[in-house]
């Protein structure tokens, strides 16, 4: 005789910016995190208004289950919106404006955090390195699902890291508006995307605190699109609204 036994819903955990730590939490509540381990935000394991669990994946006796449940998008108790419900990034051409909204501000960023607590150095922009670290810090507030790719260009000394946007099939990079030949960039970069494959749009972001630019670098084609490869866009990132440079 065949017993058979009604399997039970466990509980996920997931970090107010969407990611799914775990849907076994009761399970294997080792596998829980305080802190997410992609973005540093805290986790939760219920609905912040009601108290209400979140579902997570069913456990039949015997059986592992495979794969990650999907996260819910509104709690069914009480029926409150989750955090990451409503800071999900757009899509399509709503994620690119986006994506540029946010790059068009972030000298203001750059400015708040001249002002640290304490006797804490002011973060100033030095070297397309810090450009790396802010965007590394701050693009998964609104992306998801981001891989630093790092190369060395031709026109680089050193190292390179890009942010490629999978879902949205975009790539984030950082420049310096004195860099030298910033057109012949782009281009290489375009046709480096292009021969990857993977990417619609190419996004640059160019810091320019001392308005040195006085229009986007050249990119030649229709659209600022090379040839087959992907589509070229900048924002040149400068003090903003009649304020002083931001350093």
């Amino acid at each position: 005789m065949t017993t058979t036994h009604d399997p039970l819903q466990d509980v996920m955990q997931v970090c107010r910016n969407g990611h799914v730590i775990t849907d076994l939490l009761r399970t294997f509540p080792e596998r829980g995190l305080t802190h997410c381990d992609r973005c540093g935000v805290d986790t939760i394991d219920r609905c912040p208004t009601c108290g209400q669990e979140l579902p997570g994946a069913f456990v039949v006796a015997g059986l592992q289950p495979v794969g990650l449940r999907q996260r819910p998008q509104y709690c069914a108790a009480c029926g409150v919106a989750f955090p990451w419900t409503k800071q999900a990034a757009p899509s399509g051409q709503g994620a690119l404006a986006g994506l540029e909204s946010f790059l068009d501000r972030l000298p203001l960023v750059i400015r708040q955090l001249r002002v640290r607590h304490g006797e804490r150095p002011p973060f100033r922009v030095e070297d397309t390195w810090d450009l790396e670290d802010l965007l590394r810090a701050l693009l998964p507030l609104w992306f998801e699902d981001i891989r630093p790719q790092c190369r060395t260009p031709r026109y680089a000394a050193t190292t390179r890291t890009d942010f490629r946007l999978a879902a949205e099939q975009i790539v984030v990079l950082a420049k310096l508006a004195r860099e030298p030949r910033l057109g012949d960039q782009l281009r290489e970069d375009g046709a480096y995307y292009g021969e990857q494959g993977g990417c619609r749009t190419l996004v640059a972001y160019i810091h320019d605190p001392e308005g040195m630019l006085r229009e986007t670098p050249f990119v030649p084609g229709s659209g600022g699109r090379l040839d087959e490869g992907p589509e070229v866009r900048c924002v040149i990132g400068a003090g903003h609204r009649g304020q002083a440079p931001v350093q």
